[in-house]
């Protein structure tokens, strides 16, 4: 992104703290993140996820954070692994425990790899040894 989209999110950024201005920053947020600003879209996924100043909506989190996560978004994989983990994610519903702990094992790793320490803790402690060995060295 250039100088301009990085303008329009720090101008959106400082719009989303001031509550009467709060539905214009949502809005200039989903403009940036669909011309593929990747702060934007985790910011939209992490709102969306949580249900907070938009409808809680998982499919539309889970779009936005895998839409940061595929340009290699640090932050992104975290919640998603969480989403993983709880049975939010489209591909988890329904599926049990170790399906769910696997997945989310993956986004962790994946955040962990690119950087967010945080994402290593969480894998440690929600995944087994025996599923981040599957993950971290694949069968090949």
């Amino acid at each position: 992104m250039g100088a301009p989209e990085s303008t329009a999110f720090r101008a959106a950024c400082q719009m989303f703290a001031d509550a009467g201005a709060r539905d214009e920053a949502i809005a200039l947020f989903r403009r940036l993140a669909d011309a593929g600003h990747v702060a934007a879209c985790y910011n939209l996924g992490v709102l969306q996820l949580a249900g907070r100043h938009l409808g809680r909506d998982d499919a539309s989190a889970e779009a936005y954070l895998r839409r940061a996560a595929a340009q290699g978004y640090a932050r992104s994989f975290r919640p998603l692994g969480m989403m993983a983990l709880r049975g939010r994610m489209h591909s988890t519903r329904g599926g049990g425990g170790d399906v769910r702990r696997y997945l989310a094992g993956q986004w962790f790793a994946k955040g962990w790899m690119a950087g967010d320490a945080e994402a290593h803790v969480l894998m440690t402690r929600h995944v087994s040894c025996l599923f981040a060995c599957f993950i971290l060295c694949p069968y090949r």
